[in-house]
């Protein structure tokens, strides 16, 4: 089956080279009926499109949405529940499959977030991590942008993600584009 990760960053690249590089990727990763999949960051419409495919899906979302809820609105038919990744609210080994998206430039504690990741994720459960790669110089630029107008955000290199779900005991890959991503898929073992 189809990873549905693809059509959420559609839009955001202009190079075909690059979606057939990311097509190739994530094709790789399957879905199953009634699997539980959480979705963190900037999905889109990715929960909804899961949905079709038979899965529980339920949403992070840590803005303030007394207004609107932008994943509600998006994603019909998927349970938004308002958290951090740094404070998971959920049992130990729940989710199959955790998707974050573009997020990562967001967490304050890089090391609880991650040990929270692999507290909510079942043994042999699938995590993908789609964000900014910090070796591109545009990406550096926005950074620098960011720390200039008082954000604290804070981007992390592929390579530290990739060590960082090693020392916790994750499987993965890890694939760097030409632009300004990169993508891990682990297995929590």
């Amino acid at each position: 089956m189809k990873s549905m990760l693809l059509q959420v960053n559609e839009h955001n690249t202009k190079a075909s080279a690059e979606i057939d590089e990311i097509r190739c990727f994530l094709e790789k990763i399957k879905y199953n009926v009634g699997e539980r999949i959480l979705l963190v960051g900037r999905i889109g419409s990715l929960g909804k499109r899961l949905r079709m495919y038979g899965t529980s899906v339920t949403i992070l979302e840590d803005s303030n949405y007394e207004d609107v809820c932008y994943s509600l609105v998006h994603n019909e038919n998927c349970n938004v529940v308002k958290g951090t990744l740094e404070y998971l609210p959920f049992e130990d080994n729940y989710f199959d499959k955790l998707i974050v998206v573009d997020q990562l430039d967001e967490i304050q504690n890089f090391k609880k977030a991650s040990s929270e990741i692999r507290r909510v994720l079942k043994n042999e459960g699938d995590l993908i991590i789609e964000d900014l790669n910090f070796k591109n110089f545009k990406v550096k630029l926005e950074y620098l942008k960011d720390r200039f107008c008082g954000f604290h955000s804070k981007f992390y290199y592929p390579h530290e993600v990739f060590n960082a779900f090693l020392n916790l005991n994750f499987e993965g890959k890890l694939e760097e584009f030409r632009t300004n991503k990169y993508i891990y898929i682990g297995k929590r073992r």
